[in-house]
């Protein structure tokens, strides 16, 4: 079934007019071998996006997104499906070193936003959404706080609703030289389904305390972003060198499930930590990338579809090397580990100034002592 959705996926994009289109395969360390598609179209009114990965464990992502001019500067519609494999369930106790796992998270949204513009440089959106996440496992809790070998099925569903003020003084967002970006998020949750006998949890003490009154029915939300971006002068260096820097701060009122918890290892927020060993309520980060562009017109495998297909554009992206740094803290009642975590790294990035970004970022996590590769059509600052 998964498979076929994937095909499904990829045939669309072609038939509907994918301008630009790009399969491939890569690997990564918790995923193993991962194929993707990715296509985008860009016309007057109307403009789509889709990116589709297919593990060779049998894991997949989708994630489309179709926008609109005709309302403002932009109305769009996306959609977010993942079935993924967490090879450890960071649920048990903190301190408990019985291996327990994996379990599949299936997650998927839907959201639609509406962009304004309230001055030259400056944003405003409107965005409501729905999230649902199923979490199986091949054995269970109990309220004891003990687990044995029944299959089990979690579950979480989230409204989200919420406006985004932003001030972006990027004049091409995928490259900027000398920039400013700063954006506040505020949003509030609504979990239909926190009545359920089996709605998700964080931790096993979460959903064994009594006195926590977990779930809650909702919960409201903040998120601060600031992006600062300087070219450098660096006289003996022959090339461009760019200098990245985010500050990233977020909070929920209440405790959360993971559906909507702020979660590490993602592929722009502590790069090389183990899926979802690190999920909590708030958050701070900073990070840092150098990014040298060591190459103008570079080349990439996608010059072969150039010569096999007749109008197919022969991109020729600026190539840049890009070291990686980064700090943050998650916190909560029930995080694993509350201290400061670092992460550092080193990527290779594609930047094609009339597409988008391709970039493979490969980060270790000092402290946990795993490692990370991720592969992403967007900049992570």
């Amino acid at each position: 079934m998964k498979k076929a959705i994937f095909l499904l996926f990829i045939i669309c994009p072609v038939i509907f007019g994918g301008w630009f289109f790009v399969p491939g395969a890569y690997w990564t360390f918790q995923d193993g071998g991962v194929g993707f598609f990715y296509a985008q179209g860009e016309y007057e009114k109307l403009g789509w996006t889709f990116d589709g990965r297919y593990s060779f464990s049998n894991d997949l992502w989708l994630d489309t997104e179709l926008n609109s001019k005709v309302i403002g500067e932009r109305t769009a519609l996306r959609f977010n499906f993942s079935q993924d494999s967490i090879q450890n369930d960071w649920r048990k106790p903190t301190g408990d070193t019985t291996t327990i796992g994996p379990y599949d998270a299936m997650e998927y949204s839907a959201y639609i936003r509406q962009r304004f513009k309230a001055g030259k440089s400056s944003r405003v959106e409107l965005f409501a959404g729905y999230n649902r996440g199923e979490y199986k496992s091949n054995y269970s809790y109990d309220m004891a706080g003990s687990w044995d070998s029944e299959p089990e099925t979690r579950i979480a569903d989230a409204v989200d609703a919420g406006f985004e003020f932003s001030f972006d003084s990027r004049e091409d967002p995928e490259n900027p030289q000398t920039a400013y970006y700063f954006g506040v998020r505020l949003g509030g949750l609504y979990f239909p389904s926190a009545g359920e006998e089996n709605f998700d949890f964080l931790d096993l003490v979460q959903f064994t305390d009594s006195e926590n009154n977990w779930p809650p029915d909702g919960s409201g939300y903040i998120e601060l972003d600031q992006r600062f971006f300087g070219k450098l002068q660096m006289d003996k260096v022959p090339f461009p060198v760019i200098l990245a820097l985010r500050i990233g701060l977020g909070h929920h009122l209440t405790e959360v499930p993971q559906l909507v918890a702020f979660k590490a290892g993602k592929d722009d927020f502590l790069r090389g930590v183990d899926k979802r060993h690190l999920m909590g309520t708030s958050y701070y980060i900073m990070s840092g990338e150098l990014r040298a562009q060591i190459w103008e017109e570079s080349y990439t495998p996608l010059v072969l579809l150039h010569w096999l297909i007749p109008g197919y554009p022969n991109p020729r992206p600026t190539l840049e090397i890009v070291p990686i740094v980064e700090a943050a803290r998650i916190y909560g009642e029930y995080v694993r580990d509350e201290e400061q975590q670092m992460t550092y790294g080193l990527g290779l990035h594609w930047v094609f100034s009339d597409y988008t970004v391709i970039r493979f970022d490969v980060c270790y996590w000092g402290k946990g002592e795993t490692w990370g590769a991720y592969f992403s059509f967007e900049p992570s600052i």
